[in-house]
């Protein structure tokens, strides 16, 4: 169709690296296996009635007969199995816990603790989130030893409820259906066929902000106090800066998940906007995770060359704050773990990310951030708004055929490519009028 383009046009040339193939194929398994599994259990295992009349006169607004010494729920556990901004988001629960946690040990002296059951994938950035006991990590990937470390670990550690926050995963519901708590929450997803899972289910909504999904799993046990995540930064003072000058902006071009390269900007934008921050004065420090460090060093070496084909130097000049051996352009892709990333953005003047779990890091920090969306709809996973700074977010709406994802992967057949419908000229008008910054 002429008009139209695909990812890996207009200079973006995304690499689909195979970590991409495998998930496609995970996700793939998760429906083809995971659906029958569900009418299988819906079959042998009764939903209990645990939350009826006894929890809600315990757990009631009223908190004479809420908070008295024979409260049942002690004991919670919270599950997530999805990426990284899924977990940021989901840490609002253990905000809303921690303030119910301590109406109850005020009142009765009881100790409420919480259980976290996650990927390995999201640990790194469970050093961050504040509110909870203990973590346990969860294989996912590889079903049987996961469902036996989830048994195991609640035989251990029963908890009285157990809350999964996964939206559309299939194996996430069998592993909570079959891990031995007392009684489960989750989400009936339109369309996902895991409501045979859980005791207790919650309406998934497309209407709303996904942390409003996540707040409304607390519902069933009326906590609902709607705090923002808290982040543990008692160590951010304390993270190094890598050899750059100073001021510096962050940048964070990947994304990730099904059909990742959708989301992404093209690399020509990049560069243009690279090289007018590097022009106006400013440093850049290029973020990722470990799969995206080869791209990332490939970005810098275009810039270096970009900039060197414009008679611009990538040293630092005499006006800028510098330490000896530093440079303008560096990419800390797969070095720097998630509190060097979070101590890296608190020093930056600005962020410019993509719709990923770094640009929903940027929002709950406060910082100036300028989020770039294509098919993701920002009603839905924008970044939030915390502090002073007010996110910028930048896309095509829906009028324009962006901002239709709503659990990630409900592409058409042939998407159309959206993210070159956002110009480095509105990325940076968007740094100067909002955010103060001096660029030309």
């Amino acid at each position: 169709m002429a008009g139209v383009s695909k990812a890996g046009e207009g200079g973006s040339k995304v690499e689909q690296v195979p970590a991409e193939r495998g998930k496609a194929l995970l996700r793939r398994l998760d429906r083809w296996l995971g659906i029958p599994l569900l009418y299988l259990i819906a079959f042998f295992r009764p939903k209990k009635n645990l939350l009826g009349a006894q929890f809600h006169s315990l757990l009631s607004n009223d908190l004479s007969t809420r908070l008295t010494d024979d409260i049942t729920i002690k004991r919670i556990g919270v599950c997530v199995f999805a990426a990284v901004g899924d977990a940021l988001l989901a840490a609002a629960i253990l905000a809303d816990l921690k303030q119910y946690r301590n109406k109850i040990q005020a009142k009765t002296g009881e100790r409420i603790s919480v259980t976290i059951f996650s990927t390995p994938a999201n640990v790194e950035i469970f050093k961050l989130i504040s509110n909870f006991d203990r973590i346990v990590l969860i294989p996912i990937t590889s079903p049987w030893h996961a469902l036996q470390t989830m048994r195991e670990s609640i035989a251990q550690f029963p908890v009285d409820v157990l809350i999964d926050t996964s939206q559309w995963s299939k194996i996430g519901a069998i592993l909570c259906a079959l891990s031995g708590a007392k009684v489960t929450i989750g989400f009936n997803t339109p369309g996902q066929y895991r409501h045979f899972a859980y005791d207790v289910l919650v309406p998934h909504s497309r209407k709303v902000h996904e942390i409003d999904n996540f707040r409304a799993l607390l519902q069933p046990l009326n906590i609902t106090n709607g705090a923002l995540p808290e982040l543990d930064l008692t160590s951010i003072d304390q993270v190094p800066l890598p050899p750059v000058t100073k001021p510096f902006i962050v940048l964070h071009p990947w994304a990730s998940g099904t059909q990742f390269a959708m989301r992404e900007w093209p690399i020509n934008s990049w560069l243009e906007l690279g090289k007018r921050l590097v022009s106006a004065g400013y440093a850049i420090i290029i973020t990722g995770g470990p799969d995206d460090k080869k791209r990332a060093a490939n970005l810098v070496q275009k810039l270096n060359t970009s900039l060197a084909s414009a008679n611009l130097s990538s040293s630092a000049p005499n006006n800028e704050v510098a330490t000896q051996g530093s440079a303008r352009i560096i990419s800390v892709a797969g070095l720097a773990n998630w509190l060097e990333t979070a101590g890296l953005m608190n020093q930056a003047e600005a962020v410019v990310a993509v719709n990923t779990g770094t640009m929903h890091l940027a929002a709950i920090l406060g910082r100036p951030l300028v989020a770039l969306h294509g098919p993701t709809n920002p009603a839905r996973w924008g970044p939030l708004t915390s502090g002073t700074a007010i996110p910028i977010i930048l896309g095509p709406g829906l009028s324009e055929g962006g901002a239709y994802l709503h659990l990630g992967s409900e592409y058409p057949k042939e998407p159309a490519y959206l993210m070159d419908q956002i110009s480095p000229d509105a990325v940076i008008k968007a740094l100067k009028s909002n955010f103060g910054l001096q660029i030309a």
